[in-house]
């Protein structure tokens, strides 16, 4: 018998454990009766460890990505030294499928899998040796034809049906939280330049059958999975997914499970995402946290270059406003620095998105490169100028225990391009932070509101704030901004970790605009002081501190009993929150009293996207 080991590892967020899927296919296609799957690794554990406690590995599968890449290169030297006559085979989306050296780079592994693999893993399962004459296998021998995608799905058999999880989880605690990775189809009809399933060899779908969809479905309720990361590219895209929304809303409430259904939603099906959207709401229960306009940008040239297109603003205007009226949470993504993009281009795609009514949430994205994605090409960084520098890969939301003996993972991230410099990028850096930490973080959501009623630009704002800030130092929010900052500066060009811990030495690393948000919680007096100076400094307002009690009085506090009555000026009010009234109660739906440590996460990381900072107004009745 040929003993067989899957890796497949992620980084471990507290109780949250990831099942495999990509290894999982290939073992329950390629399986045989010579083989025995010994274990399964989804954990990244001491390589050496693993490694000499491995018994003789024959073949040993490792599913390879931007997130465990330099952990499966100590892993597979650590097994050449133990088992030196060990097969180590590696694919998944980090293998560069054109780079003919690729042996020469990485000497531990023997066999590369361009694509999808199971018919090569397949055949792999069955050879001792020589395997170039495979289809979409490399080895030191032999760089094969560039990978043709499967025709259809239908006889990879279902990890989750197979009975394959099973044996991982029976390895865990009871109360561990079970994520799955999972899909209804692969392919995108997309080309965006900036992301590796935009090749050409993913532009067709393929679609798994829909009953075993809906029966893996029903497995994800039975079995307890709290969350469900669902790989399409495109959620809404077909009408299936209606049916299949359906399921899952139904799932959960007969079972309780899963908690929460993470899609990426289709770029320009808005029609249909709608609906899926007044599904989840009117449900009993929720599975969906918000949905995503995800623009990337508005910059004619940069949409060109990255071959990217978006829905018109009047379908984004009007679907937003919808789904405003409908209070459910939307979130969008710009990237950030693009080809073309300039400092002034960014400022002007937050505030369109802004003036389309994008009111609940954005994330601007540091723009990182991926070998088979088309921006991955060196003729492509060249002809827009973009220099792409190896740093470090997030590590937001970790904990110090899981820091501790940490390999490193790298991506590849861009520098600056032809329209920006590095100065460019990192003011560009801060220009987001502060956007995004006033407008939706709430910091300054209502003031923001406040001033562009009175003809000040929302954008106009969080510059004059970012070159107050700068100009401050003696300021807590000066202080916020060096270090993020600095943090940025560190990770580009000292290979520093990503994200910060701001409430002690046993607190996460926190993403920078919830960082800094903990911060000013915990400080709320002096950003009440700094924002009323900035506003009586910048725009002379004679009523700047009313404005600023008011916009924090909308933030959600931790140590406030809700509902409470404030009084204020009545054209505040109005301006601020629509309200013609002095007197203003002010309320949350979340009422119950706050974990002294856990709010926070609740406030800033989890329920960030769903606007849990935002308190609601009504006029008071006297």
């Amino acid at each position: 018998m040929k003993n067989v080991y899957l890796i497949q590892t992620s980084d471990v967020y507290g109780p949250n454990k990831f099942l495999p899927l990509a290894v999982a296919y290939q073992w329950c296609y390629g399986k045989n009766e010579d083989c025995v799957l010994k274990d399964t690794l989804i954990e990244k554990d001491d390589p050496a460890t693993y490694a000499k406690n491995m018994e003789d590995p024959y073949y040993v599968l490792i599913s390879s990505y931007v997130w465990n890449w330099e952990y499966n290169k100590q892993l597979a030297e650590a097994i050449k030294e133990h088992h030196p006559l060990a097969l180590i085979i590696t694919g998944g989306p980090q293998i560069d499928k054109k780079d003919p050296d690729f042996f020469k780079k990485y000497p531990m592994f023997d066999i590369v899998v361009h694509g999808e693999g199971e018919d090569a893993v397949k055949a792999i399962l069955e050879r001792d040796a020589y395997f170039d004459d495979i289809p979409h296998v490399q080895t030191p021998t032999h760089m094969p034809k560039p990978a043709v995608r499967r025709r259809n799905l239908k006889d990879i058999p279902s990890p989750i049906l197979e009975g394959f999880y099973e044996p991982i989880m029976a390895k865990y605690p009871d109360d561990t939280l079970w994520q799955v990775t999972w899909e209804s189809l692969r392919g995108c009809p997309y080309h965006c330049a900036f992301c590796d399933i935009g090749d050409s060899y993913w532009n067709k779908l393929t679609l798994f059958d829909m009953e075993r969809c809906k029966a893996e479905i029903e497995w994800m309720g039975k079995n307890r999975i709290e969350y469900v990361s669902v790989c399409d590219s495109n959620w809404g895209l077909l009408d299936r997914d209606i049916e299949l929304t359906q399921c899952v809303l139904d799932t959960k409430e007969k079972y309780g499970y899963p908690m929460w259904f993470d899609a990426t939603w289709a770029k320009n099906n808005v029609d249909r995402n709608f609906e899926i959207a007044l599904m989840n709401k009117n449900a009993p229960v929720n599975i969906f946290k918000g949905v995503t306009f995800a623009m990337q940008s508005f910059n004619d040239p940069t949409l060109s270059a990255s071959e990217r297109f978006n829905i018109n603003d009047d379908q984004v205007a009007e679907y937003l406003t919808k789904y405003k009226a409908e209070d459910i949470p939307t979130y969008s993504e710009l990237i950030w620095p693009m080809p073309e993009e300039t400092y002034d281009s960014l400022i002007d795609n937050v505030q369109r998105l802004i003036d389309l009514g994008q009111d609940s949430y954005l994330m601007i994205h540091p723009l990182v490169i991926t070998y088979n994605a088309t921006m991955g090409s060196k003729s492509y960084q060249d002809k827009w100028g973009m220099d792409v520098k190896n740093i470090p890969l997030d590590t937001f939301y970790l904990g110090e225990e899981d820091i501790d003996n940490y390999i490193l993972e790298y991506t590849d991230a861009v520098y600056s391009t032809r329209t920006a410099s590095w100065d460019d990028v990192l003011k560009g850096f801060m220009f987001s932070w502060v956007a995004i930490l006033m407008y939706y973080y709430g910091w300054g959501h209502y003031l923001a509101k406040y001033l562009a009623a009175q003809g000040i630009k929302e954008t106009r704002f969080f510059e004059d704030l970012r070159q107050w800030i700068v100009d401050n130092p003696d300021t807590l929010l000066h202080k916020e901004y060096m270090e993020t900052q600095q943090h940025h500066d560190d990770t580009y060009h000292n290979e520093k970790l990503w994200g910060r811990k701001v409430r002690g030495p046993d607190d996460i690393y926190w993403e920078y605009k919830g960082a800094s948000s903990v911060v000013l919680h915990d400080n709320k007096d002096a950003l009440q002081k700094e924002l009323t100076q900035f506003l009586e400094d910048t725009y002379n307002l004679d009523n700047a501190k009313q404005v600023v009690e008011l916009n924090l009085a909308m933030t959600r506090d931790k140590d406030t009993m809700y509902p409470y009555t404030v009084n204020t000026e009545k054209r505040i009010a109005k301006d601020m929150l629509g309200i013609n009234n002095d007197i203003i109660t002010i309320n949350h739906n979340d009422t119950e009293a706050a974990d002294p440590i856990l709010w926070y996460q609740k406030a800033y990381h989890w329920d960030r996207k769903s606007r849990y900072w935002r308190c609601h107004a009504v006029t008071c009745d006297k």
